[in-house]
């Protein structure tokens, strides 16, 4: 039989008391942190789990973020399309109030209104620059002011035959079309040029890619109708005037099964691109860098006189001097330099009577897309509308309406007191109205799809903070079970430990 001495019974209940030790300070810790894994030692799997945990609540937290900014921002550029849909209803019924046959249409009358319509224009424009944490609402994800009075643009000349009836677009200056019948390589681009014949007047010759081709009757092309047809399907509205040394340009290119062609360019003898739009037979232009302080927005209207050759030229209600066009070089078109770096280009040729119609605003200066907002599965949802789709109606859905410049041309309309200019502006005031009500639509669709993307993110933050609670986590009751009988164990060993050591001091003594 084995002899169990005292020292064996004293290092047996030190060991113990040291095992009870650790277990109460585990406990301890796990009281004050709350946490049941304090290292990994103490659960490879649940610390394991808790790091998976952390990394999808990281995400999640940051989607959330990211989400509900987006939201506030679809939520504030709804509200605030929705005053500039506003406004652009003021500014119609301004028009109808101030239109051919109401009380209103006297010239004094309708002049002493016009501030009225500039203060919808102002009203607007200040939508437009609105900023959300210094960002701009409607900047297409840019910092930069979307629209200043630094970076000017004119609106797209219109037409009103003899200066009765509505306005029109500017009919077509120099446009290539491609018909059905055309027939080319996939993937390839052609490069067509027409110059002035040298040996017929009025007749054009025509290269493609560098390659002389051959007229219907094997000299140079004619026109018919103001039309040049090239064969294979392609034909060359010609409604401007192409002079000796300068040349029209374009390029036919595939897309897909398609062809189209590019818009046609004009070249000087010395090699020059011009920078007017020659596609249209009208057109306006500001000189880069051009700062109008103060004077703008600015409604031109131009009355063609054919018995002078002259222009009668009215600015916001100023009439100027009458004014000559300055001939057409082989570089550029005629044009009138209205100043200020402000130029009508006369592609073609108006007729006795014709008004032309068009206005200086501030040019868009953002982004053209706003950025895609990241959701969850590596998905992105539409961000904001730009200024450019909300103000100058570009994207799928916008009507090409420059909304300024609506607004700006019943200004100019009112400031000449002309009541009947002020009714044909209401079509072009309708359609703007439609156009930002267009885009009213399309931000409460994508407010509503960030909203529920919002929800959903909130929904699974919620879940996965639960997951990580419950795996991580300590049970409080669990924690003061053990606590409580690890204290107890103490105290008893600490007494056995007493008695182990007060019988071996006897036994040395005796």
């Amino acid at each position: 039989m084995m002899r169990v001495t005292n020292d064996m019974m004293f290092s047996a209940g030190m060991s113990a008391m040291q095992t009870q030790q650790q277990e109460l300070m585990q406990a301890q810790l796990q009281s004050s942190s709350g946490q049941r894994i304090q290292k990994p030692s103490d659960d490879p799997v649940g610390a394991f789990r808790d790091v998976l945990f952390s990394s999808d609540l990281s995400a999640v937290q940051s989607l959330k973020n990211t989400t509900g900014l987006a939201s506030q921002r679809l939520q504030s550029a709804d509200t605030n399309i929705g005053t500039v849909q506003d406004s652009m209803l003021q500014a119609y019924e301004l028009g109808m109030q101030f239109s051919p046959g109401t009380s209103g249409s006297d010239p004094q009358v309708v002049k002493g209104a016009a501030m009225s319509a500039l203060s919808i224009y102002q009203n607007i424009l200040s939508v437009a620059n609105l900023e959300m944490g210094g960002v701009p609402l409607f900047g297409g994800g840019r910092t930069t002011t979307p629209f200043d009075n630094s970076h000017l643009t004119a609106t797209n000349v219109r037409v009103q035959t003899q200066g009765t009836g509505p306005e029109a677009a500017a009919p077509s200056g120099f446009e290539a079309t491609i018909g059905d019948t055309f027939t080319g390589t996939p993937g390839q681009t052609d490069a067509y040029t027409i110059t002035p014949s040298a040996a017929t007047a009025g007749e054009y010759d025509v290269q493609l890619n560098g390659q002389l081709l051959p007229g219907p009757q094997g000299g140079s092309f004619q026109t018919t109708n103001g039309t040049l047809d090239l064969g294979n399907g392609i034909t060359v509205n010609m409604g401007g005037t192409l002079l000796q040394g300068g040349t029209l340009s374009f390029n036919v290119l595939s897309e897909g099964a398609r062809f189209t062609a590019t818009p046609v360019q004009l070249t000087g003898s010395g090699g020059t691109v011009s920078t007017v739009d020659v596609t249209q037979a009208f057109s306006a232009q500001v000189a880069p860098g051009t700062t109008l302080v103060g004077g703008i927005p600015l409604s031109i209207k131009a009355t063609y006189s054919a018995s002078t050759g002259r222009y009668s030229v009215d600015i916001n209600g100023k009439p100027l001097s009458p004014l000559q066009p300055v001939p057409a070089t082989s570089g550029r078109p005629a044009y009138l330099d209205l100043g200020n770096g402000i130029t009508l280009n006369l592609v073609g040729q108006p007729k006795d009577g014709d008004a032309l119609y068009c206005e200086i605003v501030p040019a868009y200066q953002g982004g053209m897309t706003d950025r895609p907002v990241q959701v969850a599965g590596g998905k992105t949802l539409p961000g904001n509308v730009t200024g450019d789709e909300l103000v100058q109606g570009g994207g799928s859905i916008g009507k090409k309406i420059n909304i300024l410049g609506s607004v700006t041309a019943l200004y100019g309309a009112m400031m000449r007191g002309d009541s009947a200019e002020v009714g044909v502006q209401l079509s072009q005031l309708e359609a703007g109205r439609a156009q930002t009500s267009d885009f009213q639509s399309l931000t409460g669709v994508r407010s509503t799809q960030m909203n529920a993307t919002a929800t959903t993110v909130a929904t699974e933050e919620t879940s996965l903070q639960t997951l990580k609670a419950n795996n991580a986590d300590a049970d409080m009751f669990d924690v003061a079970s053990r606590l409580q009988k690890a204290s107890q164990t103490l105290q008893m060993l600490t007494t056995a430990e007493r008695q182990v050591l007060s019988v071996s001091l006897l036994n040395f003594m005796s």
